[in-house]
């Protein structure tokens, strides 16, 4: 195993009106973005990763992070 955690950020655009919500105007990118920040600040490079991601089907909660294992 390359990593010791991955995580993954929705992304996920839906159109303004969507009953689910939109992950991407809800900070999705900077979500991600803060994650990359801090895993550079802590030296964690190489052990943590965090990748953007499609829909993972928590729309309605807010921008939605998995991270495994």
């Amino acid at each position: 195993v390359k990593y010791k955690k991955h995580i993954f950020v929705c992304i996920n655009e839906r159109p303004p009106d969507s009953p689910k919500g939109c992950c991407a105007s809800g900070g999705g990118s900077d979500i991600r973005y803060e994650f990359v920040k801090l895993i550079n600040e802590h030296g964690l490079k190489g052990k943590v990763r965090s990748n953007k991601s499609g829909c993972l089907d928590a729309c309605e909660v807010g921008p939605a992070v998995v991270i495994y294992p």
